[in-house]
């Protein structure tokens, strides 16, 4: 159960730049934000939490919202005044008196100084100085001088020889590694670009910042990459500044242009100006009406400002337009608990509960948090049966899963992450009798955000009272396995309670795979295919099998065959890109 904190506790963490300041009371992070001292966009966290943006922090979105109601009515913030970054100002301040170049005069030499300057050349007589030995010959002598001339002429044209050679060292070096850089960078620029167009955004980005360090991107490129910036770099305003060149540009297509602007929300929702990415949005929308993410971003940026009817309503008409789209169902859920809080009449919430049963049976993307919502509908209906079975399938489901999954660049997708998720989890379990598959349920929302000791001590409470459940030995499992104890995750995986679970076969072919130990991962993955031909997590599991067996043709066939069934699967993208490189 999570621990209330009073707004006058001092225990808040902020994270500002590289800097970790605190720990504040929730009143003086207040007085921290009127005062500039802290940004909005700065993250916050208790100790036993994850980081969060302070402006996405339940506790503060009060205390957020008042100051940006103060500064819309400052008349300070009418304008905005940019200056570009990296101008360099350069004063030349005049000098004095113009150099006089002058003949310097010849000094007058004191008296007591003698002169000893060089005496005048006088002829002399050498047949009075006796001969020393043999003579060479003198510098006036023809013979030598032209032997002298020879020598100079020879030496001259060794050091021009070369003199010639080291340029030419030099120019074919410099040529090779000018041709190197450029090819090295050409191939990092067009890595980065499919991996983007596959989902691969780490990578893509990865690529992007290699190529960059080289030299700088050319514009349509850099246009190109900018909602991966903007979504996994969080380069928030470069990207926004990228993109509204797009925008400016000549000859652009309407479907460049929508996708700049979408770019261009998303970037103003992370950022918490919602005003600016509605704006931006209704925009997108004039070219392009029925465009999806535009819609569904419209739906998030009303759920942010706390609309929950209007964005139900809104999620429901992306809903009307894609039956399956898994992003608008989670939120139409997540507005529908909110508006059930405050309404009397429930009867919203069947049909909602009907269709996140149909979705549980056709996608492994946001299953869990879906099957959460369903655990909290049932409890709001006070539907107790319904919410048992609803527990199973949560604890039926391997943690973390939706992580394996890409997302859409020109979608907020952020809204989905367990950090907003996990108060429905803690509401549940205050409000309900805790059994112990419900600590279990408490114990799997608290490892996802990181509270590992929390969920420990419910994990341990569950298992004993009750120590033969295999829903609660999972989510045991579960939590030994993320905290790196894969020999007792195993261990425990292997009881003959589980056997009958497929959720036992995924976690421990995943242990298997971390372990490099083919033969169970083998045994593991071919089970949970038997049970399912299509999960995109068996085929994965056996295509990394036959790769261990260098058989590549059996790979490429497990994995088409899992892209087919889960094309934004990112393990089988991985390892698509891997064959394709080798």
């Amino acid at each position: 159960m999570s621990v209330e904190v009073s707004n006058t506790d001092k225990v808040w963490l902020i994270k500002s730049s590289t800097r970790i300041l605190g720990p504040f009371s929730v009143d003086e992070v207040a007085i921290l934000l009127k005062s500039r001292q802290v940004s909005i966009i700065d993250e916050i966290r208790l100790p036993s939490g994850r980081w969060s943006y302070i402006r996405e922090n339940q506790r503060f979105m009060d205390i957020v919202r008042a100051i940006r109601e103060e500064q819309d009515n400052s008349p300070e913030n009418t304008m905005t005044q940019s200056i570009p970054h990296n101008t360099n100002f350069t004063k030349t301040e005049p000098t004095g008196d113009s150099y006089e170049q002058t003949i310097t005069p010849t000094p007058t030499m004191p008296p007591q100084m003698k002169d000893v300057s060089a005496a005048s050349e006088r002829p002399v007589n050498r047949s009075s100085i006796p001969a020393a030995g043999v003579s060479y010959g003198t510098s006036n002598d023809a013979r030598v001088q032209d032997k002298i001339r020879q020598q100079s002429n020879v030496l001259r044209w060794g050091v021009i020889g070369l003199a010639a050679i080291a340029v030419v060292a030099i120019y074919v070096t410099l040529g090779n590694r000018d041709a190197a850089h450029s090819g090295n960078y050409d191939e990092l620029i067009s890595r980065a670009i499919r991996y983007k167009s596959v989902g691969l955004y780490e990578k893509s980005l990865a690529s992007y910042k290699a190529a960059a360090s080289m030299k700088e991107p050319d514009l349509d490129t850099q246009i190109q990459m900018a909602p991966v910036m903007i979504s996994e770099d969080r380069q928030t305003l470069q990207g926004r500044r990228i993109l509204e060149k797009a925008i400016v540009q000549e000859s652009r297509q309407r479907s460049e242009l929508v996708d700049a602007y979408l770019g261009i929300a998303v970037s103003y929702m992370m950022d918490g100006d919602l005003k600016e990415a509605e704006n931006t949005l209704q925009k997108a929308i004039g070219h392009e009406p029925f465009n999806i993410a535009a819609r569904l971003n419209l739906a998030i940026v009303e759920m942010k400002k706390g609309n929950y009817k209007e964005a139900m309503h809104k999620f429901e008409h992306v809903l009307s337009k894609e039956p399956y789209n898994v992003m608008a169902l989670y939120g139409r859920s997540m507005a529908a608990m909110e508006v059930a809080k405050h309404s009397s009449d429930l009867g919203f919430l069947k049909p909602l509960v009907s269709d996140l049963q149909t979705a549980l049976t056709k996608t492994h993307l946001l299953r869990q948090e879906l099957s959460l919502f369903m655990i909290y509908a049932y409890n709001l209906l006070g539907d107790v049966d319904a919410m048992n079975q609803a527990i199973v399938k949560f604890l039926s489901e391997p943690p973390a899963t939706s992580t394996l999954y890409t997302h859409s660049l020109s979608v907020d997708w952020r809204f989905t992450q367990w950090d907003y998720l996990e108060k429905y989890c803690a509401e549940v379990y205050s409000k309900s009798v805790p059994s112990a598959e419900l600590k279990a349920v408490r114990a799997s929302c608290l490892m996802e955000v990181n509270r590992d000791t929390d969920a420990d001590k419910l994990l341990r409470e569950a298992v004993t009272e009750g120590p033969r459940d295999p829903y609660v030995l999972v989510a045991q499992a579960a939590y030994l396995k993320k905290t790196g104890r894969a020999p007792e995750a195993l261990a425990v995986l292997k009881m003959p309670e589980l056997m009958t679970l497929p959720v036992r076969d995924r976690m421990m072919g995943d242990i298997c795979v971390t372990t490099h130990d083919v033969n169970c991962a083998q045994t593991a993955f071919t089970k949970l295919y038997e049970r399912n031909n299509t999960s995109a997590p068996a085929l994965y599991g056996l295509a990394w099998v036959v790769i261990k067996r260098k058989d590549r043709n059996a790979a490429y066939n497990y994995v088409r065959a899992g892209l087919q069934s889960e094309p934004t699967f990112i393990p089988l993208l991985e390892m698509r890109d891997q064959l394709e490189a080798d």
